[in-house]
């Protein structure tokens, strides 16, 4: 026997491999006749993964495990063909089962986990059918149907979807409803902040009133926090490109330059100038921007670029490069290298690449997606 104790802030975690006592509040029965090893992980209130301990798998093993909160914990496998299994285990959680197959059952929470892996599984077989299917239409004029199988796919993807928003809306107060912001349909997550927003906001709330110190509840209010500014950032921007259209003054932009000198738009002479948004990963953008600089004069031109973390390792070298390659040295070239979150994207309203503002007296007179659309 192993006893083996680790404290984590407001609870403590015992694992006793292959024995009973008294002060167990859990036992996990693993009826496997398969021999391995999994590890044993828990969720950090920062989204992290610790892992807690090893389990040696050797047939049909029973162990004890305590926690004074719910937690969510997940037997990763390490060794031998055994499959990943999640457990919801609180100080109320008598007996969990894990079969050979990897569905656990015991309890409401732990019954749901085991649902929602079998419907992960289903899912993937009907898509895999489907392929099959289709595999067999071999050219033009054997096509009828698939229509009717794109539907199909179609309506089981709208009935999954809509069983796991069921449990979120109907029972917020479950922690194994935290698994469904891993399912996916093909490459797509089932959980779309954008659409389930009130929601998923409310399953917070009332996790965060129901579990007071579990590290799964706080890395979930983690990951709400950062979809929230992801979808107010997006809010902004939309308000920002039905903003600065045509007869809008430009806005004010403080940006710097490659050399990390701040400049401040206003006070260039926009009297009569092109702002090209552009990146250096975005190759449509340096593509047409080569070909414009060969034959036209661009010294009127203000570039302000997008490039930033997270998206590359080395935004500020990488945007650099691409200037002096595509030969667009010599000109104004700014930015704050925010990416993804760039200012630019924010009080511009850029949601594609390239944009092009005609700017004359500071009023924008165009606004446009590429150079040919624009009258010069």
């Amino acid at each position: 026997m192993r006893n083996l104790t680790f404290p984590f802030g407001l609870f403590t975690v015992l694992l006793i491999l292959n024995s009973c006592t008294k002060q167990a509040k859990t036992l996990i029965h693993f009826d496997s006749i398969e021999r391995g090893s999994y590890t044993v992980q828990m969720r950090q209130s920062d989204g992290t993964f610790n892992t807690v301990d090893t389990l040696e798998i050797a047939g049909n093993d029973i162990f004890e495990i305590a926690f004074d909160t719910m937690r969510m914990i997940s037997f990763i496998p390490i060794e031998g063909e055994l499959p990943v299994v999640h457990a919801i285990v609180g100080p109320q959680t008598k007996d969990l089962y894990i079969n050979r197959d990897g569905f656990i059952s015991g309890d409401k929470e732990n019954n749901w986990l085991a649902s929602q892996r079998k419907m992960q599984l289903d899912l993937l077989r009907f898509v895999d059918s489907l392929d099959v299917i289709k595999e067999t239409y071999i050219d033009s004029s054997t096509f009828h149907g698939l229509n009717e199988l794109d539907s199909a796919f179609f309506t089981y993807a709208d009935a999954y979807r809509g069983r796991i928003i069921d449990s979120i809306i109907k029972a917020p107060a479950l922690l194994s409803n935290l698994m469904a912001i891993y399912h996916r349909i093909g490459n797509k997550p089932v959980i779309d902040y954008m659409v389930d927003r009130d929601a998923l906001s409310n399953m917070a709330d009332v996790l965060d009133s129901s579990y007071l110190g579990s590290a799964d509840v706080a890395a979930f209010r983690l990951w709400i926090t950062e979809f929230e500014e992801t979808y107010q950032f997006t809010l902004r921007v939309e308000k920002a490109a039905d903003k600065f259209i045509p007869g809008h003054p430009f806005p004010e932009l403080t940006l710097e330059t490659p050399q990390g000198k701040l400049t401040n738009i206003p006070k260039m002479s926009l009297d009569n100038h092109v702002i090209a948004i552009w990146a250096s990963w975005c190759t449509p953008c340096r593509t047409e921007l080569k070909g414009y600089v060969k034959s036209n004069n661009i010294n009127d031109w203000v570039f302000l670029s997008i490039d930033g973390l997270p998206q590359q390792r080395s935004p500020l070298g990488e945007w650099y490069e691409a200037i002096v390659t595509d030969g667009l040295e010599g000109r104004t070239h700014l930015s704050d290298l925010g990416g993804s979150r760039s200012t630019i994207i924010e009080s511009l309203g850029i949601r594609e690449l390239p944009v092009y503002f005609k700017v004359t007296n500071g009023i924008i007179t165009q606004r446009a997606t590429s150079i040919k659309a624009l009258k010069l």
